[in-house]
């Protein structure tokens, strides 16, 4: 009887055992930068949270990085040398309360205002200086994340009257599979302009969510004043520490 109760105690424990083994993962807990490709969400970092951003790209993008740094309801964003004019930029978003679309929470819309300024050498010699408030909001349906964002953007170079323009910023984007070599989506984005002389600007792309601290975005497609194609086309790295 005892021998019994040992064997039966034995194949118990390996069962058990091996069904720990082959149980399935958990879904990894992805930290994607609060941004899309090349436009703002309405989700902030985290607080003490930090990632590090390099990008680079064909034809006029420049190599760049950039930091973004999570603070007490909102997040700093720093960018140096990214987009065609290599510009310099600070960008603070403040997080507001989540608007409630329904009594389901998973979709209420994360929204922030922001507030930033940039500069860039003009080809003249001179210096390009601009200054934007707005706000950005993003809700999530499904595998679905969709972003609009308005801005209202002053602008003023030395030696050239100073401009007031409307910037409008939407995105969607869906999540496609997710692997063990991490997650993919894809996005499409608009930023439609007022501003003289500027081309509203389209871009395709996809995300590469390697793990729970690397992200990496191809975007092969650009379409606006100044089009990028070609594969990979622009690549922006995003590591969370």
């Amino acid at each position: 009887m005892r021998l019994a109760l040992y064997c039966a105690l034995s194949i118990s424990v390996f069962t058990a055992s091996a069904f720990a083994e082959t149980a399935t993962p958990l879904k990894k807990q992805y930290s994607e930068p609060t941004r899309g490709f090349l436009i703002e969400h309405g989700s902030v970092s985290g607080q003490g949270q930090v990632s590090i951003e390099l990008n680079t790209g064909s034809d006029d993008f420049n190599n760049g990085g950039g930091i973004r740094l999570g603070l007490p309801n909102s997040e700093l964003i720093i960018n140096s040398g990214f987009d065609a004019n290599g510009s310099n930029s600070a960008v603070l978003k403040y997080a507001m309360k989540d608007f409630k679309t329904s009594n389901d929470a998973t979709n209420a819309v994360q929204w922030a205002l922001l507030g930033g300024v940039s500069q860039f050498d003009a080809e003249n010699g001179g210096h390009n200086t601009s200054a934007l408030i707005g706000v950005a909001a993003t809700i999530e349906a499904d595998a679905g994340t969709f972003t609009l964002s308005p801005q209202l953007i002053h602008s003023s170079s030395s030696g050239i009257d100073s401009d007031t323009h409307v910037d409008i910023d939407v995105g969607a984007y869906v999540g496609v599979i997710d692997t063990t070599s991490g997650m993919f989506s894809l996005g499409v984005e608009g930023i439609f302009t007022t501003q003289d002389d500027t081309d509203n600007t389209f871009a395709f792309g996809a995300r590469w969510a390697y793990n729970e601290r690397v992200n990496i975005d191809l975007v092969p497609l650009i379409l606006g004043k100044n089009d990028v194609s070609g594969f990979p086309g622009l690549v922006r790295l995003n590591v969370v520490f």
